[in-house]
């Protein structure tokens, strides 16, 4: 046990300098790019500044790095390793403190076969251990792996700077569950020898595993005994050592990339580059480890630069670099931003810093994407698609990093209940991430959306809504938003805007938030994006089908192709859920028909509230309000779109009008369609009220006499559900969803989709029956009652999760 009161010294036992130049990634080998362009010297300088009392360099199979220093005070020569297990081949890192030159040559010659070089070590009485023994670096690492690990070594890095939280934990918690029953167990499982005299007690240690310089000391080891380096590293053997510093994250090994990528850059490209003196700027801040300090004339030249007003609004014609360059110049002239990072470590500024360019460069390409017709500037398209697509290579470090710190989240498990058990192996409790790209407009996804938040609070469901637009949503329940770089408009629908989201900042959010699976409410860009992260970050993604879009695609253009194309992308993009929620039969069936897998559907259960719509809720002063006489109100709820086929229902209303029926249509939303309407049905008898909600909406309801839904393009239709629980007798189509929430001939009519006859003759047999109205709505009311989901069951699906 450490005695805090006595001096503690420190070393960093995990540290890369240049001289770890053969990178064993395949893309870094093909361009001959190393590991680390760090210079030993620097390393020495810096894990000093930073209060290591020792200092010592474990470069990939060479000690190049450590002759270089072993000159100086406090240091010893050490290496790192790649070795194997011979049983499968796994590569794994292994590191040999304060080894001897004629050591070194041994060691690399026994080091393809784990377990002669470790016989070796303990011959030689090499001070060794496993260094981040839970990173799979090649996909052969097992559970059977990491056993004979821990019958192997003696000594195991359980704090690696470089290595994600959850790899560090993990081998802690399976360190600490260690017992002399356990090892003889696994002796005799896999006929090993344990290692050591002790071997359930571990030498526990820590190291950055540095390959940048930014993070040198960010994790080491600490020992009471260290008045001599041989003294410390008894302190090691005796066990007499700790841990200290931070693990690491995906934004340490993201920027550690982005160090040795500019590294390389400088070295091969940049000098044959233009320079941009505000880019250069901030890659020497940033992004080296030493800045290069600026003389007195270029620091005045660049205010003069800095301060100086821009000559040229547009972009037009402007190359990649010269805008980015601007961008950049903008960012430092931007106070507020700058004040926000005052605070901030290094790590969080270079990533707000990449995340602000990348979003700014993406919403200026986007736009000039969108200003470019089709037709007459092709090659502008194709130039603004790639310029997006090497912003997004420019942060593929962050992709890379996140994934790396993910995909390792299976065999972590396994880990945990094979070798921890008890806390460590119990199921978590689910944490969901709900992306919705409508939560504020008027449809029926973004009101079972806020359903959703409520329904979630009332069964204890951790959800979070997570969106995206450019203005603060006015629900704000349970939702998490993130302003969008822009909005992109659909022809023919622009009140439907989806948004650009900041992919960094969403994915960061998500990874830092510890969610345990995504749900995609809809296929636009922040589902596309849901599912982008769900692949990152390793977690499981299901989705749920609200909106016929493919049928909105076809009505709206009246193009065959792009509907068939819609299908195509609809049908790839469920098929990559893990599960899909529907919510009817007809949709189900409608998408597997078209190429979902059957067994990724469930379905989703969700009814009304029968409270909220009542016929209870009658207001008979209501339409004296609203200036409307006592004929038969003959109701629609629901977006003003065409593609819900108010067209048709406008026609058939005026032949029910023409033939001396006596009614009254009162039209209840909103959209894109209403003026168009309005002028259709100008001088007939119809009210447009606008959108409507809460206890205003439930006493039209219950006011009125009977509901007309023509669409054929609803999944489901909420608004169905709540026209027969207010009482009335609904029309609806044969297309569709909502034909399934109503019984035709009993609580209402089903008509042939797109037939104007058959609703005209519908529409004047009720009109013309007052009794078989108040008939039906009667059975309309017993039919909710009777078929109502518990409120414990509505949206079960989504809040229930299979194992994947």
């Amino acid at each position: 046990m450490m005695n805090e009161t006595h001096t503690l010294y420190r070393a960093d036992l995990h540290v890369h300098s240049s001289f770890s130049n053969k990178s064993s990634v395949w893309a870094m080998k093909k361009i001959n790019c190393p590991e680390s362009y760090t210079p030993p010297e620097f390393i020495y300088r810096e894990a000093r500044k930073k209060g290591m009392d020792y200092v010592t360099i474990t470069d990939h199979n060479t000690i190049e790095g450590g002759l270089r220093i072993a000159h100086l005070p406090g240091t010893f020569l050490s290496c790192e390793i790649t070795s194997y297990f011979p049983e499968n081949g796994c590569k794994i890192h292994v590191i040999a403190l304060d080894v001897a030159e004629s050591q070194f040559r041994t060691i690399m010659e026994l080091r393809k076969n784990v377990y002669e070089m470790t016989a070796y070590f303990r011959q030689q009485g090499i001070l060794h251990f496993i260094a981040h023994p839970l990173y799979d670096m090649g996909g052969k690492l097992t559970v059977e792996i990491v056993e004979r690990m821990l019958l192997l070594f003696e000594a195991i890095e359980i704090k690696n700077g470089a290595h994600g939280q959850n790899l560090n934990t993990v081998i802690r918690d399976v360190v600490s569950a260690l017992t002399p029953e356990k090892i003889e167990e696994l002796a005799n499982k896999h006929n090993l020898e344990p290692s050591g005299s002790e071997p359930w007690r571990k030498i526990c240690l820590g190291g950055s595993d540095d390959h940048s310089g930014f993070f040198i000391a960010r994790a080491h080891t600490v020992s009471p005994e260290g008045a001599t380096a041989g003294e410390f590293l008894k302190g090691l053997r005796n066990r007499n050592s700790m841990v200290e510093g931070e693990d690491g994250d995906a934004l340490t090994l993201a920027h550690s990339i982005y160090g040795v990528a500019y590294r390389f850059y400088q070295e091969h490209i940049g000098p044959k580059k233009k320079h941009f003196p505000f880019v250069d700027l901030l890659l020497n801040n940033y992004f080296r480890a030493e800045p290069e300090k600026q003389t007195l004339s270029k620091r005045i030249q660049f205010f003069v630069r800095k301060n100086m007003p821009e000559m040229y609004d547009r972009y037009d014609g402007k190359s990649f670099e010269t805008i980015l360059d601007r961008e950049v110049k903008k960012l430092l002239n931007d106070r507020q931003f700058l004040d926000r990072l005052s605070g901030e470590g290094k790590n969080r500024k270079i990533f707000s810093v990449t995340s602000y360019l990348a979003n700014r460069m993406i919403y200026i390409y986007t736009n000039k994407l969108l200003r470019k017709p089709l037709g007459n500037g092709l090659f502008e398209v194709f130039r603004s698609l790639s310029t997006i697509g090497l912003v997004h290579f420019f942060i593929t470090p962050y992709y890379i990093a996140y994934f790396n710190q993910n995909s390792d989240k299976d065999l972590l498990k396994t880990i945990e209940s094979r070798l921890v058990g008890g806390r460590s192996a119990e199921q978590k409790k689910q944490k969901i991430a709900l992306f919705t790209d409508t939560l504020d407009e008027i449809n029926g996804v973004a009101k079972t959306m806020k359903r959703l938040a409520g329904a979630a609070e009332e069964r204890g469901v951790d959800l979070t809504l997570v969106t995206c637009s450019q203005k603060e949503p006015s629900f704000t329940h349970r939702v998490k938003h993130f302003e969008s770089i822009g909005d992109f408009l659909l022809p023919e629908y622009p009140e439907l805007k989806l948004p650009f989201p900041p992919i960094l900042d969403i994915l960061e959010y998500v990874q830092n938030q510890g969610f345990t699976r995504i749900h995609s409410s809809t296929p636009g860009t922040l589902g596309l994006l849901a599912l982008f992260i769900a692949r990152i970050v390793n977690l499981p993604i299901t989705g749920t089908y609200h909106t016929d879009i493919p049928q909105y695609v076809g009505s709206l253009t009246d193009d065959a192709f792009l509907e068939g194309n819609a299908w195509k992308f609809i049908i790839w993009f469920y098929n990559q859920m893990d599960e899909v929620t529907v919510p009817s039969k007809s949709t189900a069936k409608q998408l597997c028909d078209h190429g979902l897998i059957p067994e990724k559907i469930r379905p989703l259960p969700r009814w009304v509230d029968a409270e909220a719509f009542s016929p209870s809720r009658r207001d008979e002063t209501l339409w004296r309000r609203y200036a409307v006489d006592g004929e038969v109100k003959v109701l629609y709820v629901g977006r003003v779109s065409k593609e819900k086929n108010l067209e048709l229902l406008a026609d058939a209303f005026v032949d029910v009008v023409k033939s001396n029926a006596h009614a009254h249509m009162v039209i209840v939303g909103d959209g894109p369609y209403k003026e168009d309407l309005q002028k259709k049905l100008a001088g007939y008898p119809v009210l447009f009220t606008g959108y409507k909600d809460g206890e205003e909406l439930s006493a039209l309801y219950a006011s009125s006499d009977l509901f007309v839904f023509p669409s054929t393009t609803d999944t489901f239709g909420n608004v169905v559900l709540e026209a027969q629980a207010s009482g009335l007798p609904v029309i609806i189509s044969d297309e569709g969803g909502p034909k399934e929430l109503m019984k035709h001939g009993e609580t209402g009519f089903v008509v042939k989709s797109n037939d104007k006859t058959e609703l005209v003759l519908a529409l004047k047999y009720l009109i013309g029956n007052r009794a078989k109205i108040h008939a039906m709505g009667q059975s309309a009311r017993r039919f909710i009652e009777k078929r109502a989901v518990r409120s414990d069951e509505a949206y079960s699906t989504i809040f229930t999760q299979r194992q994947f």
